[in-house]
């Protein structure tokens, strides 16, 4: 009877203040849809060299973020039922739908953040 209670006390700590340790740290996952928004941001301090003349020129870049839909697939490439798609994820990063990207469950959270893209 102790221990029954011990582990239902130990499932439902890991659930409340652990639930990180349920799910995988890093994931990969099929982005079905992409969205090109209007909100930019800039990068400054960069650096341009002319390769003919050794020239250096500062300078800026100004991009768009996107918004994707991914939807979580196993490490063969099929389609994981046990995630629903994942919509409305921000990123600097661009890719087009289709591509295979590993997303990363930040401390177990379903808003995941996309660390780059990987081939099968």
């Amino acid at each position: 009877m102790l221990k029954e209670m011990m582990a239902t006390v130990m499932q439902t700590t890991i659930s409340q203040d652990y639930a990180h340790l349920k799910l995988p740290a890093v994931i990969l996952a099929k982005i079905s849809t992409v969205k090109k928004l209007s909100d930019t941001y800039e990068i400054t301090e960069l650096e341009i060299t002319n390769e003919d003349s050794g020239e250096t020129y500062k300078a800026h870049y100004k991009a768009f973020y996107y918004e994707y839909c991914l939807m979580v697939i196993d490490r063969f490439g099929n389609l994981d039922e046990s995630f629903p798609p994942i919509p409305g994820i921000r990123s600097r990063l661009a890719f087009e739908a289709g591509t295979i990207v590993a997303i990363s469950l930040v401390y177990g959270d379903i808003a995941p953040a996309i660390i780059g893209e990987v081939s099968l």
